[in-house]
């Protein structure tokens, strides 16, 4: 019997792979490993949970049994996969050795800590990458109100909202002086950071958190300004990186993630990436969409179809419910954003030096104008 496609993680991408798969070819042995328990749900949902005070199991899609069920493959749950012998074309997992046709590594990112973080309670910080951290972060925050949250990245203002929205006392420390710097121009981001102070977050930028001791009660935070505060919890929301150390160790080509072409294959013919561990063209996957998008040419490419991933424009709308926000993240490309306010909205469109409209953002009102503008860039 030949050797089967196996895939390393239970994630969108990875799972996202296997239904695309199963949609060109019901026959293929498919093995999927994976070091949770391989529980299929959606991660852009977990902000969201916390506003509508859901529990880790509503946002359970399927068991890992069901999906094996659904898309007929062996799905190893709790197993960790430690090495790649590249040269034998086998992994070794905690079940022992597994033999490999191809290999795709799915192994999403991991989130980061800020640094440095000092105190007898830093080690306390919560993080909410994925449902495990949901499951934990559920269980803290029972009982408690008074949140902190660092970083004001998407993922720190979401968390911040769905917090607030869920009857939390919540302070966002951001050490930059904006909100969303990597996303939004400057305007953008001040009408988010005014909206989310309305809404009853307190913003606290060009500030962060130095050190976290545990008090009696609550634990103190000393902020980067000098001034002393308290919280009953702290939660980082500062970004993730790409997860790559198995590849890294293999001799795999990485940069800020796995290096794959435009077929996802990696510097190795028999393994792929997809997902947040790959990075194409110097860019790392971060919308749903692009995931998705990735998923379907790899699993066109390993049943025989030459397809090619190209990166498209994409309209992202941002889970901030005090606060409607559509972005189209402009390409890496010389140019400039041109931003005009009015009390009830802003609009940015960033052009390039040949003046064409390569992307923009959207905030408060100016949203009804998102499908006007994504026309126009995408012909």
């Amino acid at each position: 019997m030949s050797t089967p496609l196996v895939i390393v993680g239970s994630g969108m991408a990875g799972y996202g792979l296997l239904r695309a798969v199963r949609h060109v070819d019901r026959g293929r042995r498919v093995w999927l490993y994976t070091a949770d328990d391989g529980c299929a749900y959606a991660k852009s949902q977990l902000a969201c949970g916390l506003a509508r005070g859901k529990m880790p199991g509503d946002l359970v899609l399927a068991s890992a049994e069901q999906m094996a069920h659904r898309l007929d493959a062996s799905i190893f749950t709790h197993t960790r996969v430690r090495a790649i012998d590249r040269e034998r074309r086998v992994i070794h997992t905690d079940r022992g050795e597994q033999a490999y046709g191809e290999l795709v590594l799915a192994l999403g990112a991991r989130p980061l800590r800020p640094a440095p973080l000092r105190g007898n309670a830093a080690s306390q910080v919560l993080t909410l990458a994925n449902l495990a951290d949901y499951r934990y972060f559920r269980n803290e925050l029972d009982g408690r109100r008074r949140v902190a949250v660092l970083g004001g990245g998407l993922l720190g203002c979401e968390v911040a909202e769905g917090l607030v929205r869920a009857g939390c006392e919540v302070t966002l420390f951001e050490p930059g002086n904006r909100l969303l710097a990597d996303l939004l121009p400057v305007l953008c981001g001040a009408r988010v950071a005014r909206t989310l102070h309305a809404a009853g977050v307190e913003v606290r930028l060009e500030d962060g958190v130095q050190s976290i001791e545990q008090g009696l009660e609550d634990l103190e935070l000393l902020t980067l300004s000098g001034q002393r505060l308290t919280a009953e919890l702290v939660v980082a929301a500062v970004g993730t990186r790409p997860t790559a150390a198995i590849a890294a160790d293999a001799g795999l080509a990485i940069g800020r993630g796995i290096v794959v072409d435009h077929q996802l294959r990696t510097s190795d013919p028999a393994i792929y990436a997809v997902g947040e561990c790959a990075e194409l063209g110097g860019r790392l996957f971060v919308l749903h969409e692009d995931i998705e998008a990735a998923a379907r040419v790899l699993a066109g490419v390993l049943t025989g179809t030459q397809a090619r991933m190209s990166w498209q424009p994409r309209l992202q709308r941002l889970q901030l419910e005090c606060c409607p926000t559509v972005v189209c993240e402009p390409p890496p490309v010389a140019g400039e954003w041109q931003e005009s306010a009015t009390p009830r909205g802003v609009r940015a469109l960033f052009h390039d030096r040949r003046g064409t409209l390569r992307g923009f953002a959207l905030v408060g009102e100016s949203v009804s104008e998102a499908a006007r503008f994504f026309g126009a860039i995408r012909h």
